[in-house]
């Protein structure tokens, strides 16, 4: 220690002097040791706060979830927030979690305090994507699949049977708008060829044949058959003798009047006939030609339809559906759709066959333009003759000419000719059952008017005020739906679809509808449940229309109880499903669609039934009458018994309800069914479901006491290490939880 002293100078004694060394080095060790063990013991404690009032949020989140609509849930199984205020729940669970470490002056190393708390809507029951969500979930436990597949397997065994009558019905129904086009084409072309022929009689008849009864004068024959004693006049005033005066004059002007009058009007009346004769060729080839396109189109369509394209019916026939329902037509039955379809074949005429009457129609012109120079040659050989140049020889072998030109034209186009009689005869045998078939078709025609009147009469009713509000009403819920989903669009349905003018058209119409349902079976039974679940959440959770309320309408147009029975309430599911404004309109849309998918059934049926009327057309007039009939009756039963027999193939009943599911099917399930389905739900239990919450964020604001080091704890606050702040000695910290029903 000496030696150091004097190493040293006296002011840097005191840094190297060892006496209590060791004791100022554990007081700084010590004192660094107690600051880091406050600060890692505040922090532990911030630490095990920030877990506890998570655990509080979480529990006043789930308290808050707690106080659900029970009318909502009642009602239609979806849960939506409501009842107690949910501020006020989610602030008692929160405060529950420090409320028992407050008693009995306990020490608390965490001794945490609520100091604020919101509730904030998430997610809310209006937005399309939560309730379909919603409903899923509830649908899958609850949904009663069983009745859609049962409604399936009545379907299902019918499904080849009604491909071929849907592909045979209409195909045949286009055959036949083309046929009848193609028909009154060729019926114009040999109305035009007969007028040819009428145009070159009126020229024949001045020649004319010897078994026609005619004046003996002012003709070629009695012309020609003079014209040797006109000859001797003219040679007996000729040679007079002296003094005498000619004893003829009269005659032979009389004779040269007529001579010329009869050679002119011939050469004339041919003239015009050639030249109509060419003008109405030209009619005909035209009409000829549309006739060879509509053939053409035609046949198109037959090609078409014997394509084998897959469909809704081939899915569904292919898909092995539980519980299928035994009766559908036979493999035999089903044979002769095919057969009826294919028959349409029949009907096509060859693209020779429109050569041959084009060369017809070209060598009726020509012969004619033959028989026109010989009109010609003799008006030519009569003029020479009464110049004095000609001879009876020579104008009898011209008239002669003349009149085997005009025979030659006749026995071919004349009234009597091969041609014209036979191309007559041609399109009478061809159009022998269209006879027949206008008969079926006139009948269809009337009976279709008479079910057209019966289905406007479910259209046609005094409207009640009070349900008419009702439905302005959900239609405003509905739109503003749309509008809080950001979709555009209507909430409802376009206009109201016309029933067609044609049976036929209708027949087709009702297969077109057909193959939709099979196609929305097909879809159900590949695996596309969604949907399935969905319409059934609207079969069993909304109301819907009693058939036999519209009895009287549709029996004998009394729509007094159907009127009233007209409420949005009777009728929800009809609403959802087609989503008119108008009290009527739903219901009378379900109503057509239900007669169109018997109208199908039983057209089908018909098909078979009329199989032996041999004739495409006519087994297709026959098949929609036969459908018309048994269909009309069909929607008698079913208002009357609230059931309908499926076909005589299958013979059990079927029910509005189920009906009601197959045209769920048909129909686009987009967003307008799913704001209607909003609406009503609105409608019945006053809530706006913008406002419904499904889904809850909770915002929970807790603090806790600094023991050591405030501003020590602070500035790691500021830095971003604690994710909260300290102010007047107290560790804030905001907790954000969120908890939805789905």
């Amino acid at each position: 220690m000496k030696r150091l002293s004097s190493r040293y100078p006296a002011r840097c004694r005191f840094i190297v002097r060892s006496d209590g060394s060791v004791s100022i080095y554990m007081i700084a060790a010590t004192a660094a040791l107690v600051l880091v063990m406050s600060v890692l013991i505040d922090f532990a404690r911030i630490a095990a706060f920030r877990k506890q009032t998570e655990l509080a949020a979480h529990a006043g989140i789930r308290s808050a979830l707690s106080a659900y609509d029970g009318e909502l849930y009642m009602r239609y199984g979806l849960f939506g927030a409501g009842g107690s205020d949910r501020n006020e729940l989610f602030a008692q669970a929160a405060k529950g979690q420090w409320t028992a470490a407050n008693t009995g002056g306990s020490f608390r190393l965490v001794n945490g305090r609520y100091e604020t708390s919101r509730i904030n809507l998430h997610e809310t029951l209006g937005r399309h994507d939560i309730l379909k969500r919603q409903i899923l979930e509830e649908m899958k436990y609850k949904a009663p699949v069983d009745f859609t597949l049962e409604v399936a397997s009545l379907f299902a065994p019918a499904a080849s049977a009604m491909k071929e009558a849907h592909a045979a019905v209409t195909m045949l129904e286009n055959v036949r708008k083309l046929y009848d086009k193609r028909e009154a084409h060729l019926q114009a072309a040999l109305d035009l060829q007969k007028a040819m022929r009428d145009a070159a009689a009126d020229a024949g008849a001045i020649i004319p044949f010897r078994n026609r009864d005619v004046a003996q004068s002012q003709t070629v024959l009695n012309v020609v058959a003079r014209y040797p004693y006109y000859v001797a006049i003219m040679e007996a005033d000729a040679y007079l003798e002296k003094d005498e005066l000619p004893a003829y004059t009269d005659q032979i002007a009389s004779y040269r009047d007529e001579a010329r009058t009869v050679a002119g009007d011939l050469f004339r009346q041919s003239m015009l006939a050639l030249r109509r004769h060419q003008s109405l060729k030209r009619r005909a080839l035209e009409e000829l030609g549309k006739a060879e396109r509509l053939n053409e189109e035609m046949r198109a369509v037959i090609a078409q339809n014997e394509k084998n394209v897959n469909s809704g019916y081939d899915r569904v026939q292919k898909t092995k559906v539980p519980g299928t329902a035994a009766g559908s037509p036979s493999a035999l039955e089903v044979s002769q759709l095919e057969q009826a379809g294919q028959s349409a074949s029949s009907l096509l005429l060859n693209s020779e066959w429109f050569v041959r009457y084009r060369e017809e129609l070209s060598a009726q012109t020509a012969i004619y333009a033959s028989f026109d120079a010989e009109a010609a040659g003799f008006q030519s050989s009569m003029n020479a003759a009464l110049a004095g140049s000609g001879s009876a020889a020579l104008l009898t072998d011209n008239a002669a000419q003349l009149r085997m030109a005009y025979e030659q034209y006749d026995a071919k186009y004349g009234i009597t000719g091969t041609v014209i009689v036979a191309r007559t005869q041609e399109l009478e045998t061809r159009q022998a059952s269209d006879r027949e078939r206008k008969k079926q078709e006139a009948k269809a025609e009337a009976k279709w008017n008479d079910i057209r009147r019966m289905l406007h009469n479910l259209t046609a009713v005094p409207q009640v005020a009070e349900h008419q509000e009702l439905f302005d009403r959900v239609k405003q819920r509905a739109e503003a739906n749309l509008a809080f989903n950001e979709l555009g669009g209507e909430a409802g349905a376009g206009p109201i679809e016309q029933l067609q003018e044609e049976p036929g058209a209708a027949a087709e119409d009702a297969m077109r509808q057909s193959g939709g349902i099979f196609d929305g079976l097909a879809d159900m039974l590949e695996g596309t449940r969604d949907t399935v679940y969905m319409n059934e959440f609207v079969i069993n959770r909304f109301s819907m229309f009693d058939p036999q309320k519209m009895q009287a309408a549709l029996l004998n147009g009394d729509s007094s109880e159907y009127a009233h029975a007209l409420s949005l309430n009777n009728q929800e599911t009809e609403y959802i499903l087609y989503g008119f404004h108008s009290p009527a309109a739903n219901v009378a849309a379900a109503a057509g669609e239900l007669f169109a998918m018997r109208l199908a059934v039983r057209t089908m049926e018909g098909l078979i039934e009329c199989r032996t009327m041999m004739h495409p057309l006519l087994i297709l007039a026959g098949a929609v009458l036969y459908g018309l009939e048994q269909a009309a009756a069909d929607m008698v039963r079913l208002v009357q018994t609230g059931t309908a027999p499926l076909s005589k193939y299958a013979p059990v009943e079927v029910a509005y309800r189920d009906y009601m599911r197959l045209f769920l099917l048909l129909h686009d399930n987009g967003p307008g069914r799913m704001a209607r389905i909003a609406a009503v739900m609105e409608q019945n239990t006053g809530l706006q479901l913008a406002q419904v919450g499904t889904g809850l964020t909770g915002e929970l604001r807790a603090s806790v006491n600094v023991w050591f080091l405030p501003g020590v704890m602070n500035r790691l606050a500021k830095w971003g290490l604690l994710n909260g702040k300290v102010a007047d000695g107290r560790y804030e910290m905001d907790q954000t939880v969120g908890m939805s029903y789905s």
